[in-house]
């Protein structure tokens, strides 16, 4: 299933069902993938209005990321359910002889870094989003400049949503060398967001003052 074809009536529906999927990493896909729909808002609100003809580059280029990060993110909706349903299937892999042991544990060792790369790569899609995000607050549109604001929140929510997912997979990861660089790039990548937050929000109090 498509869970980005649904109307937001369904995945609504689908999220409050007795099931683990979509769950909290597909939901945070889907609101990524707003936050950059509303990125683009601003940057369509820009171009071509006067008084902000020099600032068209930035926003046409604000656009066209904003465009192809919502695209994706929709992708990753669908990866984020179907790396948690792996994990799952793994789990349920028979374990009655020491060869079948095994075996499990090697698919869910391999199903785990799935369930890792998938946040892993919606964190890093935040980072690049926000880095256009301050681009409109810097030279965005001032009648819609709470919108890009509204966009700064919500992927900072959905970061930690990301970063809380890597985390709970990290737990039973055994591979201690991949386990030590995911933790360091989840390490820089916080540090991108919130300095990058942080910047958003100085920039636009001073043009909302």
């Amino acid at each position: 299933m498509d869970f980005c074809a649904l109307s937001v009536k369904d995945f609504l529906k689908k999220v409050a069902e007795k099931s683990p999927t979509p769950g909290g990493g597909a939901v945070g896909a889907v609101v990524a993938a707003l936050a950059a729909s509303l990125g683009s808002m601003v940057a369509n609100l820009t171009i071509g209005k006067k008084g902000y003809e020099d600032v068209e580059g930035h926003m046409e280029s604000v656009l066209e990321t904003c465009e192809a990060e919502s695209v994706y993110l929709c992708e990753l909706v669908n990866k984020d359910i179907q790396a948690f349903d792996q994990v799952m299937s793994a789990y349920k892999l028979p374990k009655a002889t020491e060869e079948e042991k095994n075996a499990r544990e090697m698919k869910i060792q391999q199903a785990l870094k799935t369930a890792i790369e998938v946040p892993f790569d919606l964190a890093r899609r935040c980072k690049n989003i926000i880095i256009s995000i301050e681009r409109l607050a810097k030279w965005g549109n001032l009648n819609v400049l709470s919108d890009a604001e509204s966009a700064a929140y919500l992927l900072m929510a959905v970061y930690k949503i990301a970063y809380a997912n890597v985390m709970i997979n990290m737990k039973s990861l055994k591979d201690a060398e991949y386990s030590a660089w995911i933790s360091d790039e989840m390490s820089q990548l916080d540090r991108q967001m919130t300095s990058t937050y942080d910047r958003i929000m100085d920039v636009l109090g001073k043009r909302n003052g």
